[in-house]
């Protein structure tokens, strides 16, 4: 067997259990982006699951992948001339393929070393970090079955910017004494209603709010967090380190996801800083299987709060190793992520 770094990709199309409406809207499933690195026999898993809303034209980015990664690469130097492809400061690799990539080959040196990803990244102990359960837009009677189907959790995220929105919080805490917190997703279009909400959500003990305005209104976070009666976690403002080198004095906390970052390592570096300045960290994803959550999940003992409840919204996911208990995603003591792929032909169908 020579040594020879090869790269494979598959399109594949994760479907909800239940349709799965937040403020941009409602959808039946994600399109999500697999990788496989192989090495010397040994296998490292990535994914990158992009929701419709971020604009990307998914078969394209993988019928192109190649020509940002070659589909073989010989020599000792190939793992080290990719990962340093990776982290090009410049490069104009899409995020989705950098993100999969990443986390695949992570996943592989990992393997190679026998040791877990997050003890690559310097990340000690299993420290069993809460996960919310996603309640997004939905009915009042759907809400309140979701919520029987997730009685294991005990912390629930409410996806706020339907018509309902007060009557689902009503219904939950009639039928719930769990803490939750809601993800506004930018659905509220200025201060003075963002306030009016967070209030209302106040008096109802929400821990706090994701996102109250949109990114395009940055100018007004300043007044809304001198004024906020909840703590502010911002999502889709923090794409990045210099997103939040700019804004962290305008929110209590941020929602750091693989995807946003371009990977684990990107957004373990994010959440190191994030940490530094005294700053709330959730560890979330884009609805992702198994395999895009464990490797997420690498960063949770770093993390206040995780929001990786994927692999439970989701019915064909194609790995396993994701194990929910006391209402927390449970970390691996496997070698990588902890994540394995059920069928061995997936990437050859």
């Amino acid at each position: 067997m020579g040594e020879s770094l090869e790269l494979s990709i598959k399109y594949f199309q994760l479907l909800f259990k239940s349709p799965f409406g937040i403020a941009h809207g409602t959808r039946n499933s994600t399109d999500a982006i697999y990788v496989k690195a192989s090495f010397m026999g040994i296998e490292g898993y990535g994914e990158a699951a992009v929701p419709p809303y971020l604009g990307y034209d998914v078969p394209d980015l993988v019928c192109n992948f190649h020509q940002y990664f070659p589909a073989e690469m010989k020599g000792s130097d190939a793992i080290r001339t990719t990962m340093s492809k990776l982290a090009e400061g410049n490069s104009t690799i899409p995020k989705p393929l950098k993100t999969a990539v990443d986390i695949a080959m992570y996943d592989l040196f990992s393997r190679l070393t026998q040791k877990t990803m997050r003890s690559v990244f310097g990340i000690q102990g299993e420290e069993k970090v809460k996960c919310s359960y996603t309640l997004g837009i939905s009915t009042v009677d759907e809400l309140i079955e979701k919520l029987i189907e997730a009685s294991d959790f005990s912390l629930f995220k409410i996806k706020l910017g339907g018509e309902n929105d007060k009557q689902r919080v009503e219904a939950f805490l009639s039928n719930s004494n769990a803490p939750f917190c809601v993800d506004a997703n930018q659905a509220w279009e200025s201060v003075s209603e963002s306030l009016e909400w967070m209030h209302w959500l106040k008096e109802r003990n929400c821990l706090f709010v994701e996102q109250p305005l949109p990114v395009k209104l940055e100018k007004d976070y300043a007044e809304l967090y001198q004024s906020s009666p909840l703590p502010i976690i911002l999502d889709e403002s923090i794409q990045g380190m210099s997103d939040l080198e700019r804004l962290s004095s305008v929110c209590h906390g941020i929602n750091v996801k693989l995807l946003k970052c371009g990977g684990v390592e990107p957004a373990q570096a994010l959440v190191r800083q994030a940490n530094k300045l005294g700053l709330k960290v959730l560890i979330g994803c884009m609805s992702e299987s198994t395999c895009g959550a464990m490797a997420a999940a690498q960063l949770s003992p770093w993390a206040d709060w995780v929001d990786l409840d994927g692999p439970r919204l989701i019915s064909n996911d194609p790995f396993t190793g994701a194990v929910y208990r006391g209402g927390s995603l449970l970390l691996s003591s496997l070698p990588g992520t902890g994540a394995e792929l059920i069928d061995k032909n997936f990437f050859k169908a």
